[in-house]
């Protein structure tokens, strides 16, 4: 079943930004009340590539549809977008927890984030790939 694609780049795009005003904001928070010590911008920096390349992709993908006027009525295959929306969650409940366990893990917050990225890299990769696959999609 085909289903517009314009709607599903505006929800895939609102389910990315939503997942990193969420991390950010604990981060942001956690940074202030000072649970990275000495280490806050190591922090954001083994974060932010968890995220921002990914919302780059999106951005970029915006602006080049609104500048080119591509017609609006595109589809696409359902199960690639639901594909897409279900890896996309997982992946960012998976950075989402490993912000928010930092707190009860008994190691540094900084070697947990690292630990956490071994896992969440690879996966990054599928799900970056999925997506880039997605977005520029022609019909």
């Amino acid at each position: 079943m085909q289903i517009p694609m314009d709607s599903c780049k505006k929800t895939l795009s609102v389910v990315w930004f939503v997942g990193a005003v969420a991390v950010f904001g604990i981060l942001f928070l956690q940074s202030l009340v000072g649970h990275y010590e000495g280490g806050v911008a190591e922090a954001w920096g083994c974060v932010l590539p968890m995220i921002i390349p990914t919302l780059s992709l999106m951005v970029g993908v915006h602006v080049s549809d609104v500048r080119s006027k591509r017609a609006q009525k595109r589809m696409i295959d359902r199960f690639v977008f639901r594909l897409a929306t279900f890896l996309s969650i997982v992946y960012l409940v998976g950075v989402l927890l490993a912000v928010l366990l930092q707190p009860v893990i008994d190691q540094d917050p900084l070697r947990v984030l690292a630990t956490a990225n071994l896992g969440l890299g690879p996966f990054q990769g599928l799900v970056v790939g999925v997506l880039g696959a997605f977005f520029v999609q022609k019909q």
